[in-house]
């Protein structure tokens, strides 16, 4: 589930100040999830291939990142729920539109995030189900889950399987001095996360869910290819809570 940091910089061809030398390949560790671990992922699909994560929050509505939407048509995406391997047979449901933050800025990555509308209702199965979240704001050092199809190593391709890490919340003074070198600035509406050396989100990941205390926390957004120690950046959820409720009241 290292891909989503990776998307925001390669997919949406977004250039990357930081040196070379943070660009080399590195095996991104993740173990497999078993069905029905992560029953609010979905994967968010263009032309039937995977391109990014995205999480349940009723039965009308997906959260998932700006930078996942902004430039893929809903004529020709779909996200597809209740599933573990991206080559099995899941629940597809077709998309009736986007809603990106009015705010959003692809040049500096803020306000990365979006709702999914879908065209018929989710129907919640044991595999398919949505994720809670609220405004309280989560501190350093929390233990927190990723999960996603993205790459296992940077270059690669994306995961059949659907992984997962466990990692920590990253104090957000700490992480702004850590990351001051990067392209993109981390600012109050960001929460970040770290798994280690290793292990971290990467090119696939994009806008899946933080999840602590069984809430979603964050929202994969970008991070410095791929698990090199360095902290990941996520859409604060807590930031966004009341724009993500507007959203969720508006009609299909």
């Amino acid at each position: 589930m290292q891909f989503m940091l990776i998307i925001v910089l390669i997919a949406c061809g977004l250039e990357h100040t930081i040196a070379k030398s943070l660009f080399e390949d590195k095996i991104v560790g993740g173990t497999v999830a078993y069905k029905g671990q992560f029953p609010y992922q979905i994967s968010l699909q263009y032309n039937n291939q995977h391109n990014c994560g995205g999480s349940i929050l009723d039965q009308n509505t997906v959260l998932t990142a700006a930078h996942c939407v902004d430039k893929f048509p809903s004529a020709n995406s779909r996200i597809v729920a209740g599933i573990n391997k991206l080559n099995e047979v899941g629940v597809t449901y077709l998309i009736s539109r986007y809603i990106i933050h009015e705010k959003w800025n692809p040049v500096t990555a803020t306000n990365d995030i979006a709702v999914i509308k879908v065209k018929t209702p989710i129907q919640y199965t044991t595999y398919i189900k949505p994720i809670r979240f609220d405004a309280t704001f989560v501190p350093g050092q929390a233990q927190c889950v990723l999960s996603g199809w993205g790459f296992t190593s940077y270059p690669g391709n994306v995961s059949n399987d659907l992984l997962y890490f466990s990692g920590r919340i990253v104090d957000l003074v700490l992480c702004q001095i850590t990351l001051a070198e990067a392209a993109y600035p981390v600012l109050n509406s960001h929460i970040c996360a770290i798994g280690g050396l290793g292990v971290g989100a990467c090119s696939g990941d994009s806008g899946g869910p933080l999840v602590a205390n069984n809430k979603q926390v964050g929202i994969v957004s970008w991070a410095l290819p791929c698990a090199l120690g360095y902290p990941e950046v996520y859409t604060r959820i807590s930031y966004y809570y009341n724009w993500i409720k507007t959203q969720q009241a508006q009609p299909n």
